[in-house]
């Protein structure tokens, strides 16, 4: 969702524009509102069932290490390339064939960037070139994902694999992967990793075998390893993956941002973003639905058993930027020479609605368009139909504006209107202004009878301003959370328009056309009302540096398209 700051600045400078009259008029302010954060809500949940769920906890091995040669397993299928290691059967990389993890820049921006760089001696470098997405962004050390927690707790060591290299590339083909591991109390343990070419999807069978003659009780987990990506947003902005996490308990989605995502929008000099993640813990217990580890575009899901309600959830973060989140299923016996299995499912890859529906647990509500979702759907929605035939979401912008522009026509209309009928009682208000002069609030009230004689409404001029903030809100959630819109490329420099403009061209062709505009419109303000309304294009156009270029560009066309009807307005 949108910085607080940014919006409460637009906010803000709409209010006190508009409603200047009314704070000359009033000498006791209201109290600020209240804008404690929200916290994400803990807290202790009874077991749904009599079974009991603990989180689990480092055991002395039960077996010792067996000596297995260190081996990596390649997984290629239509949607990504997946690098198993034997070493805890862990994936070690799994690589989008689809997405590449960052843009490459225009010719102009990197001679753009170098000029200035060398003139103010600054340190040139080579960019870099765009490469698949890796999902895993941790490295061995710092631990792996899809570990698999059991009590009682396994050695380190190496599974054994029954093969290194699976392809499953043909429509409707499926494949499996098996690690095995034996433990010293004679029991066996099964990872199977299922795969389809059709999806994102690896489906996660745990089988424990017991060969005893003796019933045992076991508990089995699934941990995802990750890094809090703040030194990455920090420097590149890059928001793609690994900034937050949310788990669904009780068909309610909970959500953390760790720190990188809400400075979005950030206008200039308000703070820099957090490079370290300060240590927590937290857990829960109940009906987990799923556990995500996130970013704007992608996700990584965990779904435990459909069949268990009562799921032990715990989260992890150090001050290594490291996240470790564990799902953990009751407790099970089993029996002397039988075997119990657990299933999980795992969604590794884009956050695209149709995807995310289809896992059938509600993960779809992992994308959030903010408060003005019913806003920002219908915008996507058109976005997307037009680029059907534009393949160019910048151009599918543009035609956006114009539409809404005709749609908000005849609200423009009164309100141009309403601005003319202004101009022409100022010389009466200034009259009244200088009769009054030391009772400021007699003025008030003689200039709002002289409104309701000339039958003029002064908000009507702010209306079509207000109506569409919901608009402009809903487009930059639509272009921060749409993974069409990532490196959505429009013309020459721009490469990606739910990433700022990196020339901060547009920024400032947006705010001369503000100023023009304002130029063009009949005013009947006060001086003081007047110096507002001219720091607004300054106010505006540093404010708009560190949007979304494709916002950005949105505002500016409705700028100009402002701009050519109250020149047609003028001349009439």
């Amino acid at each position: 969702m949108m910085d607080k700051r940014a919006l409460l600045a637009i906010a803000l400078t709409f209010l006190v524009i508009f409603f200047w009259g009314t704070i000359q008029s009033k000498f006791f302010p209201q109290p600020p509102a209240d804008q404690s954060g929200k916290e994400v809500k803990k807290e202790e949940v009874a077991p749904a069932e009599k079974r009991e769920v603990k989180p689990l906890k480092e055991e002395q091995p039960i077996s010792s290490p067996k000596v297995v040669i260190k081996k990596e397993t390649t997984v290629e299928t239509k949607n990504y390339v997946a690098i198993f290691t034997n070493e805890d059967a862990r994936l070690k990389h799994f690589k989008l064939k689809q997405y590449e993890d960052r843009v490459e820049e225009s010719s102009l921006t990197i001679q753009l960037t170098r000029f200035f760089k060398n003139l103010f001696g600054g340190k040139t470098e080579e960019p870099r070139k765009p490469g698949p997405l890796d999902l895993v962004n941790t490295r061995e050390e710092e631990g792996l994902p899809l570990g698999l927690t059991f009590q009682p707790s396994p050695d380190s060591g190496g599974w054994e694999v029954d093969k290194e290299k699976l392809q499953v590339l043909k429509d409707g083909e499926k494949g499996e992967i098996v690690f095995l591991k034996s433990l010293g109390n004679r029991l066996k343990l099964l990872k199977k990793y299922k795969f389809s070419s059709e999806n994102n999807v690896i489906d996660i069978e745990v089988e424990v075998q017991n060969t005893t003659s003796n019933e045992i009780t076991t508990q089995v987990g699934l941990e995802w390893t990750g890094k809090v990506e703040l030194e990455k947003f920090a420097d590149h902005e890059n928001k793609d993956f690994g900034l937050k996490y949310a788990f669904m308990k009780d068909q309610k989605v909970e959500r953390k941002d760790l720190g990188g995502v809400g400075a979005a929008g950030c206008t200039p000099g308000c703070g820099s973003p957090k490079r370290k993640l300060e240590p927590f813990e937290s857990s829960d217990q109940g009906a987990i639905g799923w556990y995500a580890f996130e970013g704007e575009y992608f996700t990584a899901l965990l779904v435990p058993p459909s069949s268990e309600k009562n799921i032990f959830l715990s989260v992890k973060g150090n001050d290594k930027n490291i996240l470790r989140a564990q799902l953990a299923t009751p407790n099970v016996s089993v029996p002397p020479r039988g075997a119990v299995r657990t299933t999980y499912r795992i969604y590794l890859g884009p956050k695209v609605i149709d995807s995310l529906k289809e896992l059938g647990v509600g993960a779809e509500n992992l994308i959030d368009f903010g408060f003005f979702t019913v806003v920002a759907k219908p915008l996507l929605w058109f976005l997307k139909l037009t680029n059907n035939i534009t393949k160019n979401f910048g151009i599918d912008i543009i035609i956006l504006s114009i539409l809404i522009k005709i749609i908000f026509l005849p609200l423009t209309q009164i309100s141009m209107k309403s601005m003319k009928e202004m101009q022409k009682v100022q010389p009466e208000m200034n009259r009244l202004k200088e009769q009054f002069k030391n009772d400021k609030a007699r003025v008030q009230q003689e200039i709002m009878l002289l409104y309701k004689r000339r039958k003029i409404n002064p908000m009507s001029g702010c209306l079509p301003m207000l109506v569409q903030i919901p608009v402009f809100i809903a487009l930059y959630n639509a272009l921060q959370n749409s993974i069409e819109m990532r490196h959505a490329p429009f013309i020459l420099w721009i490469m990606d328009l739910s990433a700022k403009d990196p020339i901060y061209i547009t920024p400032i062709i947006m705010g001369a056309t503000m100023v023009l505009q304002q130029k063009m419109t009949p005013t009947a303000v006060d001086p003081a009302q007047a110096r507002l309304f001219m720091l607004m294009p300054i106010m505006f156009t540093f404010l708009f540096l560190n949007f979304p270029s494709g916002l950005v560009l949105y505002w500016m066309v409705t700028n100009v398209l402002s701009i050519a009807h109250q020149y047609y307005m003028n001349k009439m």
